[in-house]
């Protein structure tokens, strides 16, 4: 009985040892990369079942300061770190590197019973700024344009305001949505609507828009026809080590590239 109950202390102990040294990654940012890395971390568990993740999507400027302020080991960023970010993280003792794990588009969506299929550019800044105010005058139905962007943490936000926008405001009663999901879902139940998600957020009950004549689509972002096409990317403070390195080695192997594709962005290998 003796015996016994020591190997089951034993046990216990190596138990709780096993849990306490368990591997845990910090993971921190983007809501448009967040679809693709729950998907991503599922693939790795089912290889690697004793590490663990924290999964924070609250927009890119977040993951940008968790790099900073060292409380993620990644930042999830659908756009490039400002040069200002980098400054901050240099000041304190962080070298960020940058991994672009996909390509993506930013796409103008509508609902499908809007008989708007195009726009360019000009338009669009034109619409965001209260300039266009129909839909009859880029060739729909007689109706005011509901407008809907991005909040401005978000890097989905910062392209659409240098690439649409060129770093202009946009109209002051433009209604602000925190997610691509929550995007899609609002077009999807208002005909009057326009917004704007990533390739991998379109669906049945959203149109897209084409753009200068150019139809999103993964081939139209790999070879970058696309005029709102973009990087999604991965930071880390310095190069990644242990758990972290691996999980970043295998998104950018072809089993993770392989998801990526799967989740509607453009694989970069």
């Amino acid at each position: 009985m003796k015996k016994l109950l020591i190997a089951f202390v034993t046990l216990a102990v190596l138990s709780v040892s096993a849990l306490s040294f368990a591997a845990e990654i910090r993971v921190k940012g983007s809501t448009t990369v967040d679809p693709a890395m729950k998907k991503l971390v599922a693939a790795y568990q089912t290889a690697n079942p004793g590490v663990n993740f924290s999964i924070s999507a609250t927009g890119s400027g977040d993951g940008a300061k968790a790099i900073i302020n060292k409380t993620a080991d990644i930042g999830m960023m659908s756009r490039d770190m400002k040069s200002a970010e980098v400054e901050k993280c240099k000041a304190n003792g962080i070298e960020p590197i940058q991994f672009v794990i996909a390509l993506d588009c930013l796409v103008p969506i509508v609902h499908p019973s809007n008989p708007v299929t195009a726009v360019t550019t000009a338009q669009l800044k034109d619409i965001y700024q209260d300039k266009i105010r129909n839909w009859k005058d880029v060739g729909g139905n007689d109706g005011m344009i509901a407008l809907f962007s991005r909040e401005t943490n978000s890097g989905t936000y910062e392209v659409w305001h240098a690439k649409v926008m060129e770093k202009e405001d946009e109209f002051d009663l433009v209604s602000r949505m925190p997610s691509n999901a929550a995007m899609a879902a609002k077009i999807a139940g208002n005909a009057k609507g326009i917004g704007y998600v990533g390739l991998g957020f379109l669906n049945p009950k959203i149109k897209a828009l084409t753009v200068n004549g150019v139809v999103p689509s993964v081939a139209t972002g790999k070879d970058g026809s696309y005029p709102l096409s973009r990087g999604l990317n991965l930071y880390t403070g310095g190069q990644p080590t242990g758990e972290t390195a691996k999980f970043i080695d295998f998104v950018m192997s072809p089993a993770g590239q392989k998801i990526i594709a799967e989740v509607g962005f453009v694989p970069v290998n």
